[in-house]
């Protein structure tokens, strides 16, 4: 028998750790969940050599969620055709390209050849991988039905990938636009308006106070251009600096969701993918506090998270998570309902998935919404400030026609 080393949550939903003896993970496990606890990660103490790969956990590289699902998809179709998972994973490894698919590839296969679960693999990886990712693979690893798991996985992933995608596509056009105007604007101010001056320079007459206005600004830009840019970087540092400090991140982000139409787009969202994540796993056989648990971290908004974090108490307590779901504040009411009739007739996972796909569609559909008053918006903004900047150059002109009609 060889000794493993566990993490665990208690029936209080603390965390625990310590050390089973057993033939394999998998029988520690089932040991763990006799003894009323949850599993979180399970490996054999003498798994050094798998964990020193890794030398900087604190910094492991960024493996996109495209990579990831294409990885999980492949995987699947192989092991699906009959194909070991040692065997798989060495034929992704040799086809693979890029500097992030084959080395990851190439650790999973050492790993899993070495006789280490792929749960356990993906966590020593020297690339990140989402906790739910692990704890679903584990989770199809106990059940033996890796297969079918794994294309529930890929299929969540895709369709988050999917819905990714369509939010940075529809923000390019409102960002490039704004770039373009403050340069054309900046252009105007530095370079154009004191040309223009020095033809007023020798007019012995007031300039109107909007042209005036803009001269000052033109002197302004040109001698503190560089401490302004400096500022703005500053700014931009100070404020992610402050965003890793909890108490200002959570103080931020509960204005967010003050905002009226932000808050709906941010609520949806952050539904939307913890009922996803949250379905993959129950239909996966995680048990509900652990997967209570790891859902919580895929809640980027802190007010949100402890909102979800504080359901595993309500839930333990033996309440439902449809009934936790409304003590939490927050779900849409369509969504809280589903899960209640899934918690009815034993479809729970079936009822938040299709939650996640019905909120996933409204989060395009606000996402466009958002874009069509932008766009508009952002040109009249800057056609008022480009008029303005015209305005304040033509009118000592208008002045001196007038002069000369006189």
């Amino acid at each position: 028998m060889a000794t493993f080393k566990y993490e665990a949550l208690n029936a209080q939903g603390k965390k625990q750790t310590g050390t089973l003896e057993g033939d394999s993970a998998r029988q520690v496990r089932q040991l763990l969940k006799e003894r009323q606890l949850s599993p979180l990660k399970v490996q054999p103490v003498n798994e050094t050599a798998l964990a020193n790969r890794v030398k900087f956990a604190g910094f492991k590289k960024k493996l996109s969620t495209a990579e990831l699902s294409l990885v999980i998809r492949q995987l699947h179709t192989l092991l699906s055709a009959g194909k070991p998972l040692a065997d798989a994973l060495q034929v992704l490894a040799q086809q693979a390209q890029g500097r992030t698919q084959q080395p990851f590839l190439t650790h999973l296969y050492d790993a899993v050849a070495e006789g280490h679960a792929l749960a356990a693999a993906l966590r020593q990886s020297p690339f990140k991988v989402p906790e739910e990712v692990i704890a679903t693979i584990a989770a199809g690893e106990e059940s033996g039905h890796m297969s079918a798991v794994l294309s529930r996985l890929a299929e969540a992933i895709e369709r988050q990938e999917k819905l990714n995608k369509k939010m940075k596509a529809a923000l390019i056009y409102p960002i490039l636009m704004v770039v373009v105007a403050v340069t054309i604007v900046f252009f105007l101010v530095v370079y154009v308006v004191p040309k223009v001056v020095e033809v007023f320079a020798n007019m012995h007459q007031t300039l109107p106070p909007l042209t005036q206005g803009l001269i000052h600004l033109s002197a302004f830009l040109q001698q503190h251009w560089l401490g302004l840019l400096l500022g703005v970087i500053g700014s931009v540092v100070g404020f992610k600096l402050l965003m890793r400090r909890p108490k200002w991140r959570f103080r931020f982000e509960s204005l967010l969701l003050k905002l009226p139409g932000v808050r709906t787009f941010l609520i949806y969202a952050a539904s939307a993918r913890w009922a996803r994540t949250l379905g993959v796993l129950l239909d996966s056989g995680v048990p509900t506090l652990q997967a209570l648990h790891i859902s919580a971290e895929t809640m980027s908004l802190l007010p949100l998270k402890q909102k979800v974090e504080a359901m595993s108490e309500t839930v333990r307590k033996g309440k439902s998570i449809s009934f936790a779901m409304q003590e939490a504040g927050f779900f849409p009411l369509l969504l809280v309902n589903l899960a209640e009739t899934g918690e009815g007739n034993g479809q729970l996972s079936q009822m938040l998935l299709k939650g996640a796909e019905r909120y996933e569609e409204d989060v395009e559909t606000a996402a466009q919404t958002l874009i069509s008053i932008l766009e508009p918006a952002l040109i009249i903004v800057m056609g008022g400030v480009v008029l303005t900047i015209v305005l304040a150059i033509m009118l000592p002109i208008f002045s001196m026609n007038q002069m000369v009609g006189h």
